[in-house]
This record gives C-alpha cells, structure tokens and sequence, in this order.
C-alpha cells in the first residue's frame, strides 16, 4: 500500500496528508529502493512520451526529415503552448507535409498562463498546435509518414503506428508479450498504458543507459533522452518541475510528468529510473516528493537541496499573501535489491 509521502500543514498543524508509491530501479531490472509499492499499477500517462518518440528515431525520421534536436524534444513533450512550442510544432508539420488538422488531440488554450492571458487580450482563440500533447501527435505522424501509413486514424490501437510504439513499450519496460499490455485512451485521444510502476522506472533506467539494447533501439533512446535533457523548456514549459530540475542539476537529469501525479526521472550517472505515483492522482505535492527522494538518494548535492528548497517544502500563502502553512516530505525511502 501506499505509505505516507508528504504532510501539509495549516501553521502547526497537519491538515492533509499525501500518500505516495515510488520505485527506483536499475538497468538490469533490480530494484534499489522503494516506498509503498514498487508494482502498483497505473496508467503511464504522458510520462510514456519518450517511449512513443523513440519509435520514429528508429525509423529514420531525422535524416528524412530533417529533424533537429528541439524538434526531437517536442516529439516527447507535454509543453505549454508557449510561442516557440508552437512554432517547433509548425515547423515538424510543415516538413512532413500535414496539417495541424491531421492532429486529432484537440484545441485547448495554453496551460502556460502569461501565453493565454496574452491570447485572451488578442482576442485570439486557440489552435490544435496549442494542445500540449501537439508534439508528441505531430511525431506519430511523422512515424505514419515513414511507414508509409495513413495519417487517418494514426491514433487507433490497430494502426502501424500505434503497433509500432506498442512493441516499444514491451521492449523498453521489460515486457515479453506487447499483447499483455493493457491500454486505455489518454486525454489526447491516443492509447496510454497500464503498467506497474517498477516497469515504468525500469524503462527510465534503460532510457539513460541502454547498454542491453540493440544497436537501433539504443540509439534511439540516446537521442530521445539527451533531447529531453538539453531542452527540458520544450518537454514542458516555463517554471515547471521538468525545467527547475534540469537548471539546478545542470541538466543531469532526464524527467517527464503525467497527468494524475505520475512523475518518471532518468539518472543516467547512476543507470537509475525513478518512478513515483501520489496515491490520489493529485499533483501539488508531487514536485515534494520527487526531490525528497532524490534528496534522500544522495543524487542531489547539498547546493542543489538547498536551491530545489521551495520545491522540497514549500510554502503556502493565502491570497493575501501571508504564510499560512507548508508541505513537508515525510518519506523514508527502504533500500536493498530486489528484482522482478
């Protein structure tokens, strides 16, 4: 079961408590360290996005294309809607010839606040390319575009392109049997994955050390994962936990959130992936938790504890401004080395 993560406190009393599983996992598919339960399942979410891009590296699609590395970042971001997400979005669209139409994921405004307020001033309503899963929708595409496959229907379970990332998700998380993988439909209209949280680090672990792998697919998870690294503003956004990770690690870390408080971190000078899941899907306490654990895996230096603070404990203020409480990791993480 889930053990106890984070307490919120109201002054000096705990008011709510957050409860979390988490697995750290190694390449070789040990586990190192745990809390709750290292095999809770739970859908992927967008944290599965690396593993949806890997595919199209491996058919080609950078030299065909002529895809550059931001262009492969926004193939596995859950982005903001923020000017240069768009433009990078535009840009993969026109070299393979489509549309914004072709996407199916839908018009929402931007989750970047500063963009929509910006929008809402023009009098300018949004577009496809403003949905934050447009990335990963114009890379399937461009994966349709090298299998020679209808861009129609590209988001359904039996199209070449969704077979082709199904067998993806088997390969990187350890899984013999893609059929065995059970799917429901993510927000944008695409399949997501039900797997354990033990798998989902495990994959992390070979997306940042993928010596096991054959020669196609390591590639491939070395450009997806340094992508992701290097440009951590286009895999989501301004100010968010992907970006304030990356600027006080100095971009030692590969990381990806999901919807429903799934969270997915890459440590590549330890081979590690780290997968962690807040028991009620609720993500304000999720930044809490992420770094106390790496705080408590000695992956952060006291520098960095010390910059990440706000992220660790942070402070909660009324609208007035005042401090009237704060999150407090709890957590203790249990250490050895299991494995499946």
């Amino acid at each position: 079961m889930a053990e106890r993560a984070v307490e919120i406190y109201r002054e000096d009393k705990v008011e709510s408590v957050a409860y979390a599983d988490v697995a750290v996992v190694d390449s070789l598919g040990h586990i190192q360290y745990w809390l709750g339960d290292p095999h809770r399942e739970t859908f992927w979410r967008s944290s599965a996005k690396p593993f949806q891009a890997m595919p199209l590296i491996q058919a080609g699609a950078i030299d065909a294309f002529g895809l550059t590395p931001r262009e492969v970042a926004m193939t596995a971001a859950s982005h903001g809607g923020e000017d240069q997400h768009v433009e990078l979005v535009q840009s993969i669209l026109a070299k393979i010839e489509a549309r914004q139409e072709d996407l199916i994921c839908g018009a929402h405004m931007p989750s970047h606040r500063a963009t929509t307020e910006r929008m809402l001033a023009e009098g300018k309503d949004a577009e496809i390319v403003h949905n934050n899963c447009s990335g990963k929708h114009s890379g399937m595409l461009t994966l349709a575009r090298m299998l020679k496959a209808p861009l129609e229907g590209y988001q359904l379970p039996e199209h070449p392109v969704q077979q082709k990332i199904l067998r993806n998700v088997a390969l990187m998380t350890g899984i013999q049997n893609p059929t065995t993988i059970y799917t429901g439909i993510d927000g944008c209209g695409v399949p997501t994955f039900y797997l354990s949280l033990f798998r989902m680090a495990y994959a992390y672990a070979r997306l940042v050390d993928p010596r096991g792998l054959d020669p196609e697919a390591q590639g491939a998870a070395m450009i997806i994962a340094e992508a992701m690294r290097t440009y951590p503003e286009l895999v989501s956004g301004t100010g968010r936990l992907e970006v304030m990770l990356a600027e006080a690690t100095e971009h030692r870390l590969v990381s990806k959130g999901g919807a429903e408080a799934v969270f997915c971190i890459g440590i590549p000078e330890r081979g590690l992936g780290l997968a962690v899941k807040i028991n009620d899907g609720t993500s304000r306490t999720i930044g809490s938790v992420v770094t106390a654990v790496l705080a408590e895996m000695e992956v952060l230096t006291d520098p960095e504890i010390q910059t990440l603070r706000h992220v660790i404990q942070p402070i909660i203020k009324n609208h007035a401004g005042r401090e009237v409480g704060a999150m407090r990791p709890v957590l203790r993480l249990h250490s050895g080395k299991l494995s499946l």
